[in-house]
């Protein structure tokens, strides 16, 4: 089983689409996908055509002492996913306590999946609290965080130590994401953030395209509503790197 978490490095960089198509992608490469939302936006469903006032989730769930496992949904294209759940406040801040008191939560749910080699765990983090992004990152094998060509990511990424993975530095590889090689602005940050980051920039940048926004009003999978599609194309080669890089770091592991 593998586990890999997402999250952004600031607000709106798109960090929950790219759990989603990367969700889809992998699960028509035969990967068993679980996709966790750990977001309190409870927006990663959406992705995967849930109906906007389903409130059902995981959260809610584990608050009633309902089964946790029985908030999960199956879409078309095979993945299996546990969205956030409809939550107040108060319930978001409880669950975050109950992780604060049971910092082995998550490390049990997972150990209940009848997982294998071929079972990748992704987890949605962008907008977590700090109790869902500890676990979350904790057991990971590899940590994305997604930035834009912009000066909000340029000056989060300035911030020491960085608030999203202080302890798990090793894991951390960012994303490039809905980078436009048409604008100049686009193209000067970017040079900027490849020259800062280094050897953690992942080598695979996502392109602007308007098919993303639109497969998602179409409530359909990126790969499934615009196949030969910019961003398609840039999801594909982002799984083909990824598995190579999982398999990289396994490798290395004694």
């Amino acid at each position: 089983m593998k586990v890999v978490s997402i999250t952004g490095i600031s607000s709106g960089v798109g960090a929950t689409t790219v759990a989603a198509q990367l969700s889809s992608i992998l699960a028509t490469r035969k990967w068993h996908v679980i996709a966790f939302d750990f977001s309190p936006q409870n927006a990663l469903r959406l992705h995967f055509g849930m109906k906007w006032e389903d409130g059902n989730g995981l959260i809610p769930n584990v608050l009633s002492g309902k089964p946790w496992n029985e908030a999960a949904y199956r879409c078309e294209n095979g993945v299996d996913f546990l969205p956030f759940g409809k939550c107040g406040e108060q319930e978001v801040a409880g669950f975050e306590h109950l992780l604060q008191q049971e910092q082995d939560w998550l490390e049990s749910r997972l150990g209940e999946l009848e997982a294998d080699d071929s079972t990748c765990i992704l987890i949605d983090c962008s907008h977590a609290g700090r109790a869902f992004r500890s676990q979350a990152h904790a057991l990971s094998d590899l940590i994305f965080v997604v930035l834009e060509a912009d000066t909000l990511s340029y000056a989060a990424l300035a911030e020491s130590p960085p608030v999203f993975a202080p302890d798990h530095a090793g894991k951390v590889i960012y994303l490039l994401n809905g980078f436009d090689p048409t604008r100049e602005l686009d193209r000067d940050i970017a040079e900027l953030l490849r020259v800062d980051i280094g050897v953690r920039m992942c080598p695979v940048t996502i392109h602007r395209d308007e098919s993303v926004r639109e497969a998602l009003a179409s409530k359909l999978s990126l790969d499934a509503y615009a196949p030969y599609s910019q961003a398609s194309d840039d999801f594909a080669a982002l799984s083909t790197w990824l598995v190579a890089r999982l398999a990289h770091e396994e490798r290395r592991t004694p």
